[in-house]
């Protein structure tokens, strides 16, 4: 019953639908793979018409992954009013994990912070590189790569990545375990397979391109369950 609770109670974090923003479409998927899961993603649109986005996965499995999943959000709700920058923004998860935590309890994550004409500020902290596409379907750059998770280092330094979206283009997101599941022979999802995907649905919209992900990703699966979290979400600049 308290698995049953706390499952629901996480359902909650993750936004079943996801706001209306002006200048961008957005989707997204989470999978878990336990009871309770350790991946997120949150997107904020801000006031001032920036758009806030978490998006990550807590170390471990059920209900420990759970609850650093918990605080990561707790703490992301709090600072965002306070000061959504992003420098502001990644220390401040980081100091928390690294004092209520442990050496197993940490947050590989991205924050993200766009701007109605399209300018992306962002910190990778241990995480897959976010994928910024253009609008032919083709990888133009992998923002971010080898930095601590949060959560590890108290005084540990993030290096910010900057880039513009024009009409058209998209960043994807997505947790480990896309690339790392595997199937019934053993072989990994991998990320030729993702790469390959996106370059046949040029153009298409961000559900649409998330929920083709996922259903390549069940047809390589068969009857194999997936023994990680599975989360992807998708941001594309509207066209005029």
């Amino acid at each position: 019953d308290e698995l049953v609770m706390a499952r629901e109670l996480q359902a909650q974090l993750v936004p079943r639908v996801l706001p209306e923003i002006g200048a961008f479409k957005l989707g997204g998927f989470n999978r878990i793979a336990n009871t309770v899961g350790g991946d997120l993603y949150a997107f904020e649109p801000l006031a001032d018409g920036r758009l806030a986005i978490l998006f990550g996965d807590a170390s471990g499995h059920g209900m420990a992954a759970g609850l650093v999943m918990a605080v990561t959000h707790a703490v992301f709700r709090t600072q965002l009013p306070v000061d959504p920058s992003p420098g502001a923004m990644i220390q401040s998860p980081n100091r928390v994990l690294c004092e209520t935590g442990n050496a197993r309890s940490f947050f590989a994550g991205v924050y993200a912070l766009l701007e109605p004409g399209g300018a992306v500020t962002a910190y990778v902290a241990g995480h897959p590189p976010v994928l910024k596409l253009d609008a032919e379907g083709r990888i133009v750059a992998r923002l971010g790569a080898g930095s601590y998770p949060l959560g590890i280092k108290k005084n540990a330094t993030y290096t910010p990545v900057s880039t513009t979206l024009t009409t058209g283009e998209m960043l994807l997101f997505h947790s480990d375990g896309l690339p790392e599941a595997r199937g019934p022979s053993g072989e990994e999802f991998g990320d030729a397979r993702i790469e390959h995907l996106l370059s046949r649905k040029a153009g298409a919209r961000p559900y649409e391109i998330v929920s083709a992900l996922v259903l390549e990703l069940d047809r390589f699966l068969g009857r194999v369950a997936c023994d990680d979290d599975v989360s992807i979400a998708a941001i594309r600049r509207k066209t005029a």
